[in-house]
């Protein structure tokens, strides 16, 4: 232990360079928090500018996506909604998308698969299993209108999903699975 007094005990230039260190301490903390905040958001940003210059190359009109040969279609199997639906839950799938029909941060998943959705781009795409699978894993690459692009990106951003097939599939049955 040190023989130094109190920073009160030194006086007045004391307590000022106390105080002093205290601020800079906190303000070199705030600063790691920021840059560390601002990381994260600009994985975000970087991911939306990559995906916007992909959908400004598309056409405008409307479209439809299409099954690649190398994929089959998702069969919707009881056990395999049943792992989609635990993923639903794990995942934080249910803190934005419901299964009422009701609107969150993101779209509800009842109805939603088999129908269409309307793209910030204005365009029109068919919500099938390559849509599904191409909106857990790159979710700034198609917004459906009235929502946000960057919201979702880091969210499933540590989960790895486009190294999972088996659980991308799952959480596409389970979604397939709620008419």
């Amino acid at each position: 232990m040190t023989d130094e007094p109190s920073p009160a005990a030194q006086g007045p230039d004391g307590l000022w360079r106390w105080l002093l260190g205290g601020l800079a301490g906190g303000a070199a903390v705030l600063g790691l928090l920021i840059a560390a905040y601002a990381i994260g958001y600009h994985r975000g940003e970087r991911h939306t500018i990559s995906s916007t210059r992909t959908t400004a190359v598309a056409p405008a009109a409307t479209t439809t996506t299409s099954k690649p040969a190398t994929l089959p279609p998702v069969q919707v199997t009881p056990a395999l909604v049943a792992r989609g639906k635990a993923l639903y839950t794990s995942d934080g799938c249910s803190a934005c998308h419901s299964l009422s029909g009701a609107p969150g941060a993101g779209p509800s998943f009842k109805g939603l698969a088999g129908g269409t959705s309307t793209l910030t781009t204005g365009e029109t795409v068919t919500v099938d299993d390559v849509y599904l699978e191409r909106s857990i894993t790159d979710p700034d690459a198609q917004v459906v209108k009235g929502y946000h692009q960057g919201i979702m990106a880091p969210a499933v951003a540590g989960l790895g999903l486009s190294a999972k097939p088996d659980e991308l599939r799952a959480l596409v049955a389970f979604i397939k699975s709620l008419k």
